[in-house]
C-alpha cells in the first residue's frame, strides 16, 4: 500500500520538501493519536458517547482561538450569504454525522487495533477514487489504475494475514485450554484411585 501511494504521488502536479514534511508530520500525528485512542478506550472509565463529547469539546478549545486570530470568525460575521437556514442545516448535519463517525472510530479501535484502523482508513481512499471517476467523470490514467490496484492488493494481503493470525491464535488457545483441562482432571483421577485402595 505504501509503494502504491508513493508511486501515485509521482503523478502529482508538484511535490516539495515542505509538502513531504507536512505529510510525514500528519502520519506521525495520526499514529500517535490512534495509539493513544486505543489506550484511552481501555483505561478511561467513560462511555463511547462521553469520550466523543469530550474530544469534540477539546477540539473547540483549540480551533476557536486559531479561527479568531486568522480572522475567520469576523469573516463569518460579515458574510451574510452564510447566515441562511440552508447553510445552518448543512453545517449541523455535517457535525451530526461527524459525531457518529468519531463514535464508530472509537469502537473500531477498541475492538480491533490501531493497525487495522489505519489500514481501513487508507483503503477507503480506493472507493473514493472510483466514485470520483464514476460521478464526476474524472480521468484516470493507466498508471493511476495500476497504483490503485497495488493498494487494493496490499489491503487484501493484510486482511489475509490477519485472518490467518486470528485462526492460529484461536487454535493455540484451544490447545492451551485442552491441556489445562487435562492437567486438572488427572489429579482428581489419582485421588479417586488412592481412596479406592484405602
Amino acid at each position: 500500500m505504501l509503494i502504491g501511494a508513493v508511486a501515485a504521488s509521482r503523478n502529482d502536479m508538484e511535490t516539495s520538501f515542505v509538502g513531504l514534511f507536512w505529510m510525514l508530520f500528519n502520519c506521525f500525528s495520526t499514529t500517535g493519536y490512534v495509539c493513544y485512542m486505543r489506550y484511552a478506550t481501555q483505561t478511561i472509565k467513560l462511555s463511547k458517547f462521553g469520550m466523543v463529547y469530550i474530544n469534540n469539546v477539546l477540539c473547540v478549545l483549540f480551533l476557536v482561538p486559531v479561527a479568531f486570530f486568522k480572522g475567520e470568525i469576523k469573516l463569518f460575521a460579515i458574510s451574510t450569504a452564510l447566515h441562511t437556514w440552508d447553510y445552518g442545516f448543512k453545517n449541523f448535519f455535517a457535525g451530526f454525522v461527524g459525531f457518529f463517525l468519531n463514535t464508530a472510530s472509537l469502537h473500531c479501535v477498541s475492538v480491533t487495533g490501531p493497525t487495522t484502523y489505519a489500514i481501513v482508513g487508507s483503503l477507503n481512499k480506493v472507493p473514493v477514487t472510483f466514485l470520483g471517476w464514476f460521478l464526476f467523470k474524472e480521468q484516470l490514467s493507466p498508471k493511476t489504475w495500476f497504483f490503485v490496484s497495488i493498494s487494493l492488493v496490499g489491503g487484501f494481503l493484510y486482511t489475509f494475514a490477519k485472518i490467518r493470525s486470528k485462526k492460529k491464535s484461536d487454535h493455540d488457545n484451544k490447545q492451551l485450554a485442552r491441556g489445562t483441562s487435562t492437567l486438572s482432571v488427572e489429579p482428581l483421577n489419582s485421588n479417586n484411585h488412592d481412596n479406592g485402595k484405602k
